[in-house]
């Protein structure tokens, strides 16, 4: 409830300064406007006096005076007819419009928010203790106040009496802490709500499985409501925070279905084989509760047996797939999965939220694809998509999963116009094509436990000239018994290190770098033996975070035996040694894991404590689904507590929301919109050439002329241009360009449109086009053996890289980071696409960094805007900001070797290696030359240098209105030592994948 009162309060104070900015009145009317049409909440007159009513002395609606009952309205028109709407919003405190004043008029919220929340609770304490008078003094004593939803403790603060705060009290007794604490977020916990079985009349069967697997009798109210439309064969979009029991909304109506007709198939799609294994367990421990074969349910991956795969498409009912498996096996062969195909009941997609950017628009069209082919056998899925919490999952499920036809209405049957009638319904064997309503589920019934967000801002370290003050001792305060336990052994551990250190104020050795501070950190935490996930940003930092720890824990003969209980986790990884790490986590074996946003997905890895996020996550939707990795096992235990640590890199977008003034900010940020483009001209012209292998596209002899009409677009278009002349559909851009390149050829004509098939001399590895690049090879690494005479591909599979990205990282002379173990890349073979790693008998002293350039070249302008107002300075050049598309052409000329203690040049190493070319999107900005002249006249100042830290803006900046990966997009600059592209001194913000 406190969160919703702080949202609503920052949309007043945000709407009152947009409103007072613009000269007019901030009346009640034009306030509530301007709030509600953000969409986040729709606030109300009550609203404002309930927020007047908590901070009297803040917030005041004044009565009209007569100058503005006078007026008209300064924002909306006509005059208000209520006399209440023309009330004046006003800030008494803080009447300011800037942003200091903004952040005041919050702080002083926050306070009398919390002070009308002590209150509450002592009123609470008080009833409490009239009511039991007769009871003994002990347990008049046990009586504990309401505690605060928010705290927001400065460097004297103290922290409250509980595990979560003991946690950061730890750390703040570090040898490492300068006040780099700089702002906790509590967020409350949130009960469950329950709704009983009985009104969803499931069989019987399935309510013993429930109990008997589960122990549920009940059901959450999100988990209700997305059954109850399941079985009323509605669409369903599900989307709600990690840990919520999504899995059971789909897997209760497909056993009830399964049980009432044993024909019926099921399909999840998972983007991660690891997730499909996974859930792949708990699945079969549900048929198993409900006596069912365990053959019932089987994953359906590239790790699947061929001598096995025909026998799985018999037998299994329900197939745990991906999306890659789907278009490379199942559609092309879509003859052998006829039987599924025709008895398709729905279609899981979990985890949609992943499906975004160039990923998601090829994974839309595979959907297109699979409709198509299942209207062909004859059947219609019901579609069931879970996803965590984003800001658009309606708008997503559209762009995701295609349109069919609307239901017929009654208008539509009784047509005398047949041909008409015809079209609005469809031929008479396709009237099962339709689409079906949706049902879009964002109320989150499932409880959740309280949890701490801790900003940690190294930064901070380099201007303090103290320790941090000891926070307040144990004896201040007694821990209750659920936490005692575990509060203990911190504060032993803690007194142990605090006994350690220097003597009479000795100046403590430590490093600013955030990696380090955050391998500190976990080093800390996996010695109090607090179970730790951190998320690092890419692959190589995780290596490079993993062999921090190790390094840290080998050098304390206390804590090496905690070696082998610390690993790293992420992509690329063999798929044996991604189970092992996955079991050992799920086990307990593991205290510490390092990982990329592999583990953000929903994998079961047991129970932890606390997460730590190193660096800023790339999306708000990011950050909640990562912290809450941490605190599942607290919503059955005692303790219901969980910690989320948020260590801040020196960039931008991590120091702004680490500055305390700003702080408060990131945790009231809503989730991102994700977003796709199913009709990109690129990937949809590849799926169509699928599309037509697999069935002749608009075809009137098998149907798909009326079907691909629906799924990919009708080829003719019924829009006028401004010109007056008939408008192209998106999908004959594709489809024409694709029949003059003669990929296409047209069928012959026996009457009707007998539609597109692929050309017969077509090779077949467009069917390989990767849904997750633009590369469509992968490269592998091999460890070689040190006594062998020449690097021979019989040593261990270390590790699976794109071919788009394999020259930046193992490059010959690379050194190559595996598990906390170094290795030297002493060849890479691009015939067989292997690169050789030798491992390192002793630590080196010095790390490498490839030697690259990038060439642009401008293929097609879009449009061109001026930037700046030119009209107040006619003399003074404008900037231009173009939008086109680019050649990017990106050379890997060798390497540079860096001592790793002080970052000192010891030297290069030269090579050749194939060029990488790609096209894509690109918005890029063209100077002027005067105003360059004027950088570098005031004080000498670098031109590219300022370039360069523009570009680093935009790449952390551009995260904060689309949701998109750090590697999506890039910028360059001009150089005066490379060629570049042709526009003069600018720079250019681009798509590093596929243009979308």
């Amino acid at each position: 409830m406190d969160e919703v009162l702080r949202r609503h309060f920052a949309l007043v104070d945000a709407s009152f300064c947009f409103v007072a900015k613009r000269r007019a009145t901030p009346t009640v009317r034009s306030v509530l406007r301007v709030a509600n049409s953000f969409g986040i909440s729709q606030l109300t007159r009550q609203s404002l006096l309930e927020l007047a009513t908590i901070a009297p002395d803040l917030l005041v609606l004044e009565r009209p005076t007569a100058s503005t009952q006078s007026r008209s309205d300064d924002v909306f028109s006509p005059t208000p007819e209520n006399e209440e709407d023309l009330e004046v919003v006003t800030f008494p405190r803080a009447p300011q419009t800037s942003q200091r004043a903004s952040t005041k008029r919050k702080g002083l919220f926050d306070a009398a928010l919390k002070a009308k929340n002590n209150e509450v609770g002592s009123q609470k304490q008080a009833k409490q203790l009239q009511v039991s008078t007769g009871n003994s003094d002990s347990e008049k004593s046990s009586t504990t106040p309401t505690k605060p939803t928010n705290i927001v403790p400065n460097e004297q603060a103290p922290f409250q009496n509980d595990w979560g705060s003991s946690v950061l009290t730890m750390l703040q007794q570090m040898d490492i802490y300068k006040n780099q604490i700089v702002h906790v977020e509590r967020r409350s916990a949130r009960p469950a709500q329950y709704r009983d079985l009985e009104p969803l009349q499931l069989s019987k069967q399935v309510c013993e499985a429930l109990e008997k697997c589960y122990s549920i009798k009940q059901l959450y109210s999100h988990q209700f409501e997305a059954i109850e439309a399941i079985r009323c064969g509605e669409n369903a979009v599900l989307s709600t925070a990690t840990a919520s029991g999504k899995s059971l909304t789909y897997n209760v109506p497909m056993l009830d279905m399964l049980l009432e007709d044993p024909s019926s198939r099921f399909m999840y799609l998972f983007p991660t084989k690891a997730l499909a294994q996974d859930q792949l367990k708990s699945l079969r421990r549900f048929l198993e509760a409900a006596d069912l074969p365990l053959h019932v349910g089987s994953t359906f991956d590239g790790d699947t047996p061929m001598k096995s795969r025909s026998m799985v498409i018999r037998e299994t009912r329900i197939f745990l797939t991906n999306p890659d498996m789907l278009h490379l096996t199942i559609l092309p062969q879509h003859r052998q999965w006829k039987q599924v195909l025709s008895n398709l009941r729905f279609l899981v997609v979990d985890e949609a939220h992943m499906y975004r950017g160039v990923f998601g628009s090829h994974v839309s069209c595979v959907f297109r694809r699979l409709f198509r082919l299942c209207a062909l056998y004859g059947s219609n899925p019901q579609v069931v998509c879970c996803s965590a919490t984003i800001q658009n999952p309606e708008a997503h499920f559209r762009q995701l999963i295609p349109t069919l036809p609307h239901q017929p209405t009654v208008s539509d049957r009784d047509d005398d116009d047949i041909d008409n009638a015809e079209e609005h319904m469809g031929p008479p064997s396709l009237q099962f094509f339709r689409q079906r309503p949706l049902r879009v589920i964002t109320e989150d019934g499932a409880p959740s436990v309280e949890k701490l967000f801790c900003i940690w801002n190294p930064e901070v370290a380099k201007t303090s000239n103290s320790l941090q003050v000891s926070p307040p001792s144990a004896d201040a305060s007694k821990s209750s018994s659920a936490t005692l336990r575990k509060r203990k052994r911190i504060e032993d551990t803690t007194h142990t290190q605090k006994s350690d250190n220097t003597e009479q104020g000795a100046e403590v050795n430590f490093s600013t770098s955030a990696i380090y501070q955050g391998s500190r950190i976990l080093s800390r935490l996996v010695e109090a033996e607090i179970a730790t996930l951190l998320f690092c940003r890419g692959r190589k930092l995780t290596e490079l975070v993993l062999m921090n720890v190790h390094s840290i824990l080998k050098a304390d003969p206390k804590t090496q035996n905690l070696l082998r209980r610390v690993s790293s986790y992420r992509g690329g990884y063999t798929l044996e040694a991604r189970r092992r790490i996955e079991q050992r986590l799920f086990s307990g074996d593991l205290l510490g894991v390092v990982a990329t946003n592999a583990l953000e997905l929903g994998i079961d890895i047991g129970e932890l404590d606390c997460t730590i996020h190193l660096g800023l996550p790339s999306s708000i939707a990011s950050l909640w689904q990562q912290a809450g990795r941490a605190g599942r096992r607290q919503q059955q235990s005692k303790q219901k507590q969980s910690v989320a640590i948020i260590v801040c890199f020196d960039a931008p977008l991590d120091q702004h929301f680490a500055q305390k003034r700003h702080a408060m900010e990131l945790f009231q940020l809503e989730p991102e919109a994700v977003s796709l483009n199913p009709m990109n001209q690129r990937i949809l012209g590849q799926h169509l050439l699928c599309a037509a292998r697999e069935s002749a596209l608009f075809s009137s002899q098998s149907g798909t002329d009326y079907v691909d009409s629906f799924v990919f677009g009708a080829l003719n278009n019924t829009n006028i241009t401004e010109k007056g002349e008939p408008a192209t559909s998106e999908v004959s851009k594709v489809l024409f360009p694709l029949l003059k390149e003669r990929k296409l050829v047209k069928c012959p004509e026996n009457g009707g449109n007998q539609g597109y098939r692929i050309h017969s001399c077509m090779p077949k590895k467009f069917r390989a086009v990767s849904l997750r690049s633009i590369c469509d090879e992968n490269y592998t690494v091999v460890a070689t053996k040190n006594d062998a005479a020449n690097d021979t591909i019989d040593g261990e599979v270390l590790d699976e890289i794109p071919g788009d990205k394999v020259f930046f990282q193992v490059y010959p002379t690379a050194v190559y980071l595996y598990q906390a173990q170094e290795y030297l890349i002493t060849r890479l073979d691009n015939i067989q696409r292997i690169a050789f790693a030798r491992k390192c008998n002793q630590p080196l002293t010095y790390f490498t960094t490839c030697r690259d350039f990038t060439d642009l070249e401008v293929v097609r302008i879009h449009s061109t805007t001026k930037l700046g107002r030119s009209s107040e300075k006619p003399k003074c050049e404008s900037a231009l900001v173009c939008v086109g598309t680019v050649s990017i052409l990106t050379r890997v000329i060798g390497s540079t070797m860096l001592e790793k203690r002080t970052m000192r040049f010891l030297g290069t190493n030269d090579f050749s290696l194939p060029h990488m070319q790609s096209f894509g999107e690109a918005v890029w900005l063209e100077f002027p030359v005067a105003l360059r002249k004027q950088v570098e006249e005031r004080g000498g100042r670098s031109w590219t240098a300022a370039l360069h830290g523009v570009g680093h803006l935009f790449v952390a900046l551009v995260r904060l209105f689309i949701l998109c990966d750090a590697e999506d997009v890039g910028t360059e600059h001009v150089n005066e030592f490379e060629q570049r592209v042709k526009y003069g001194d600018g720079i250019s913000l681009l798509s590093s994948k596929d243009c979308l």
